[in-house]
Formats: C-alpha cells, sequence, structure tokens
C-alpha cells in the first residue's frame, strides 16, 4: 500500500455500509476481519480521528462484500496519506481538562439506533475518547 492512491477522508461523504444478505464468503471475511482487527488497533491506541468510520465498518464483520473489503482498505490509504499527523501535548497551557460529547439519534438506517462519541483533553491533547 505504499503506492496507494492518497485519500483525503477515512471514507467517501455519505457511505453507508449496507448489510449483505448473500451467503458468507469465508476467505472475504478472514481478508476483512484481518484488516478491520488491525484498523481497531491503531483507532485504539493511536488515531482516534478513524474511529467513527472504523466502527461502521466493524458492524459488517460477519458477513462483509468486497465493497465494505474496498471500504476498509479506503481508510488504508486515509492512514497512509496523513501518517505525519499526530497527537501534541502542549504542557504550557496548563493542566486543565476539556470534554466534548455528541450523539446521533437513530441515523443508522438500517437499525436507527443512537450513536454517541465523547473525548477528553488535557494539554490540548486528546487522552481518551470513544
Amino acid at each position: 500500500m505504499i503506492n496507494a492512491k492518497p485519500a483525503c477522508t477515512p471514507l467517501p461523504q455519505g457511505y453507508q455500509p449496507e448489510k449483505n444478505t448473500a451467503p458468507v464468503n469465508l476467505e472475504l471475511q478472514t481478508q476483512f476481519q484481518m484488516v478491520i482487527g488491525l484498523l481497531l488497533y491503531l483507532m485504539l491506541r493511536t488515531r482516534p480521528d478513524i474511529a467513527y468510520t472504523v466502527m461502521q465498518m466493524v458492524q459488517q464483520s460477519a458477513n462483509p462484500t468486497q465493497e465494505h473489503l474496498d471500504k476498509a482498505l479506503h481508510i488504508c490509504q486515509y492512514l497512509i496519506s496523513t501518517r505525519d499527523y499526530l497527537l501534541v501535548y502542549d504542557g504550557t497551557t496548563g493542566s486543565s481538562i476539556t470534554t466534548c460529547t455528541d450523539s446521533d439519534w437513530g441515523a443508522d438506517p438500517e437499525t436507527h439506533h443512537s450513536q454517541t462519541g465523547f473525548y477528553l483533553q488535557l494539554a490540548n491533547g486528546i487522552c481518551l475518547w470513544n
């Protein structure tokens, strides 16, 4: 993926993964779950900017399509394009803690479940997110 086409967003704008109703393709499922597993690790450790998109794709892990795998690889292209991004903690601004939360009430087109996320910022650097 070193020569991958750069991507400026984790997923194309407006993309909503659709549930696959066809029989499970075990080879595709294995490939998809390997990519998603790596993305989950990165998301939880160092890349809060991909959290929402990775969690959207995780929901397709039981029966992914080729399109789902392509979109997971699109997230990888985004990571390559933004490999110089980093979390910066500025110790000169004091030790105040800032938090923010956001909700999306029922926007999931299939289940209409709500989604909530938050972050906690210390010294102008994000240290906890979901």
